[in-house]
């Protein structure tokens, strides 16, 4: 069946169909035509909104043309070592985070890179505080109840 396709048929029983007078044939065609053109439209208009980009001012920092290698350089350095500041910082936090939700958190070899970069510098910025002391259930049964205000008997 689906070998030998044969759609001649199925469109001249449609042309048949289509050439027969109705008496509102004309208006059913219109809005058969209209109405998913219409529904097309409003789903790509509202469904997906489109928003005309806005005009702006870019700035740029402008350097002077005689600049020495050695500036350039001295600046991409300086720039390096801010976004490796602004990662230690991040990553102590989550050095935090780690630890006060019992997770693993191995950060020595980006801890290295950053020694290596920054030098003496990155030990302050690392700077990884002791995990806190919790006290688990067996040693505050251990300890055995808190002492309380004692009630004193009223007469």
């Amino acid at each position: 069946m689906l070998s030998h396709w044969d759609v001649s048929g199925g469109l001249s029983d449609f042309w048949a169909y289509v050439r027969e007078p109705r008496p509102h044939r004309w208006a059913v065609w219109g809005l058969a035509i209209v109405l998913p053109i219409l529904i097309f439209w409003g789903f790509s208009k509202y469904l997906i909104p489109y928003e005309e980009p806005k005009l702006g001012i870019v700035y740029f920092e402008n350097w002077k043309g005689d600049r020495s290698a050695a500036e350039v350089r001295a600046e991409w350095v300086e720039r390096a070592k801010e976004t490796t500041r602004a990662n230690a910082k991040r990553r102590a936090e989550f050095q935090r985070l780690a630890d006060g939700l019992g997770v693993d958190y191995d950060s020595t070899e980006a801890d290295k890179v950053t020694r290596e970069t920054l030098g003496a510098e990155a030990d302050t910025l690392a700077e990884k505080p002791a995990p806190p002391k919790r006290s688990t259930l067996a040693e505050r049964a251990a300890r055995g109840p808190k002492a309380g205000p004692v009630a004193q008997p009223q007469p």
